[in-house]
């Protein structure tokens, strides 16, 4: 008869009345839940009293193995806490941002000539960013527009002052961008670095949405052109001046100030929320996000709001000085509070509810759109996995596999503060899912509070490996047919790869796998893939369909921590 494993027995005095987080773990040290209190004990307590629960709270409840607290000085602290623990370790009974790894932003670099690209994710180094957007095709659209318009460059030629030292052989050689009036030369000092810089700062204008004095600075510029007699170049800047006007004439929605506002509004359905940002800049609409947001069987709609803001708004490089929602938060001035002195330095934000006039009719065209966001949502997903699917042969040619992996699997390391270090394995097979097969590994050989990803990965991987080892088999009498994988993916650089690297020389393979070309690494910043014996990363463009499926194999070891 199989032994009944012991029940938890909560004990109020155990915790603290204090200021902090609570933190609710289930079996194998995974962490359930994340929250937050003024009063520590009085807030566990609630969970454990006898009264009419929600399903989510009652599954929670009956999930709990272990209660850690973890004490600070202020509720905003604890605020400040709470965020950055659901942040790092994205716990099950959390609502959270699904797609934050699919964001796109448009970065104009901090250089003496800066260039425009596409990232996915914002560093604070003094770089212009525009978004977030979860289209690159829109984005693509915007840098050819910005190129036509204000000739900024997109290489990563590295420029001083005085032109290109990165080629300086070839620099009197103009590149393709410069003769299809894409790019302004700044490597050819065909512009100098102050005109240049101008042209950059009228472009960020205009990603702003300050359309109306970048084009007045170019009705100056037509005109001295024109009084000078050079007709040449005044029918150049007529040209972008009416680019300029296409491109914002089916501006329709708009307000008569110029405060930077946005709208926020979602549907609930299932377990997710579908939410719909609507952002006004200079009192015209900028542009419009869609967002999937988990937040499991229930949870209430002011709480929702509240971790949406809490979550999405790290993403902005540049804030609203309002942000108008459906119905009211608890606090929302700490929200407010936090959000101004977190991410955006100097800026205040207020946080609002409109009864009426044009705001809550911007409120109620965010509904509308959010309506629609779950059914298209559910249409790209199954559109995306056909994709996948076909994307598999381009995986194969650019990893010069000898066929397309059918089997692939994805690990990631994470930890909370350096304890409780776990590893998530994810399987794809065929290009889907196979959510049957995930995994996670508690790492053992790490002392409680080290931090070392390496040595973690090489464990996780080296239990991995023991277990498609054909000594190992052989021994234990394991079925012959036991899953090997065609491809595995580490999440991770250079480091990581050479930690599953050195696991490997312990064991000796079947035929089926090589270690060597079916091991890679896919490093975040950049999406660079790293593979063994081989010296320069591959990078693949970022319309890629082989690029896309790593992504999201990747991302979904993320979500698995």
């Amino acid at each position: 008869m199989k032994k009944k494993e012991p029940t938890f027995k909560f004990k109020a005095k155990d915790i603290p009345a204090s200021p902090g987080c609570y933190l609710f773990f289930g079996k194998k040290d995974q962490l359930l839940y994340v929250g937050k209190a003024k009063n520590l004990r009085k807030r566990v307590s609630s969970y454990f009293q006898k009264n009419k629960k929600t399903p989510k709270t009652k599954k929670l409840i009956d999930s709990i193995t272990k209660i850690e607290t973890r004490i600070v000085n202020s509720e905003m602290e604890a605020l400040i806490l709470e965020n950055n623990l659901i942040k790092q370790y994205q716990p099950k009974f959390n609502i959270l941002l699904r797609d934050d790894k699919n964001f796109l932003y448009l970065k104009v670099t901090n250089e003496n000539f800066p260039r425009i690209e596409i990232t996915r994710r914002i560093k604070r180094d003094g770089s212009f960013y525009f978004g977030p957007k979860t289209s690159a095709q829109k984005f693509r659209k915007t840098i050819q527009f910005c190129q036509k318009v204000f000739q900024i460059r997109t290489c990563r030629l590295e420029i001083k002052e005085e032109g290109v030292i990165s080629n300086p052989e070839n620099r009197r050689i103009p590149c393709l961008d410069f003769h299809i009036k894409k790019c302004s030369a700044p490597c050819l000092r065909e512009i100098t670095q102050t005109e240049y810089k101008k042209n950059v700062e009228t472009m960020k204008k205009f990603l702003r949405g300050n359309t109306k004095e970048v084009l007045q600075s170019l009705q100056e510029k037509m005109m001295k052109f024109a009084t000078e007699k050079n007709f040449e170049a005044a029918v150049k800047i007529r040209d972008l001046i009416q680019s300029i006007e296409t491109s914002t004439e089916k501006q329709t929605v708009q307000f008569t100030d110029s405060t930077d506002r946005d709208f926020l509004n979602f549907v609930r359905e299932e377990k997710c929320a579908y939410f719909v940002r609507i952002a006004f800049r200079n009192g015209k609409l900028l542009h419009q996000n869609e967002i999937e947001f988990y937040i499991g069987n229930d949870g209430s709609d002011s709480e929702i709001i509240e971790q949406f803001c809490l979550q999405f708004y790290e993403k902005i490089d540049e804030p609203p000085h309002e942000i108008f929602i459906p119905e009211k938060i608890d606090k929302p001035d700490k929200i407010s509070r936090y959000l101004s002195e977190q991410f955006f330095t100097g800026s205040k934000i207020e946080i609002l509810v409109p009864q009426k006039g044009p705001k809550k009719s911007a409120l109620e065209i965010a509904k509308k759109n959010a309506k629609n966001f779950p059914e298209k949502s559910k249409l790209e997903q199954m559109s995306q996995a056909e994709n996948f699917s076909k994307a598999l042969p381009l995986l194969a040619e650019a990893l010069k596999l000898s066929s397309p992996p059918s089997r692939m699997e994805c690990y990631d390391i994470s930890h909370l503060g350096g304890t409780n270090t776990v590893a998530s394995q994810v399987v794809f097979v065929d290009g889907k899912p196979q959510k049957s097969e995930y995994k996670r590994y508690k790492i053992k050989n790490l002392p409680d509070g080290k931090i070392d990803d390496f040595a973690a990965m090489n464990e996780v991987l080296s239990r991995r490996f023991a277990k498609i080892n054909i000594k190992q088999r052989a021994r234990r009498r394991v079925d012959t047919k036991t899953n090997i994988p065609d491809l595995i993916i580490i999440d991770g650089g250079k480091g990581q790869l050479s930690a599953v690297m050195a696991a490997v020389k312990d064991f000796k393979f079947p035929k089926k796998f090589i270690p060597c070309t079916q091991i890679i690494a896919l490093a975040k910043q950049e999406e660079q893939i790293f593979r063994p014996k081989v010296k320069e990363p591959l990078e693949l463009p970022h319309d890629s369909p082989a690029l896309k499926l790593l992504q999201r194999i990747r991302d979904e070891a993320h979500r698995m921590r």
